[in-house]
């Protein structure tokens, strides 16, 4: 196979729904970080810090109107917008 032909294969990412909505996530120390929700997805959710965005690897809590507590890495920061990968279960 010619390599300039070569198209990597996408990997596909979870289905996102678009939120902007105001919430809470608490930082590892149970400090309140107010945020508005950008998009979420079961992986993760892109956010925008109405303050000073938590810093890159930073671990954060999110707990759902449910009741459920999701915790998950800041994997990128640009300014005061950020995203969290979510912990997932292990298979």
């Amino acid at each position: 196979m010619d390599a300039h032909r070569f198209k990597p294969t996408p990997v596909p990412r979870a289905r996102r729904r678009g939120q902007l909505t105001r919430f809470t996530l608490t930082d590892s120390q149970g400090q309140p970080i107010e945020v508005i929700v950008r998009d979420i997805s079961a992986r993760g959710l892109s956010a925008a810090a109405l303050r000073e965005a938590p810093a890159l690897n930073a671990v954060v809590r999110a707990k759902l109107e449910d009741g459920r507590e999701l915790w998950g890495l800041v994997r990128w920061a640009e300014g005061n917008l950020f995203g969290v990968e979510f912990e997932t279960p292990a298979a």
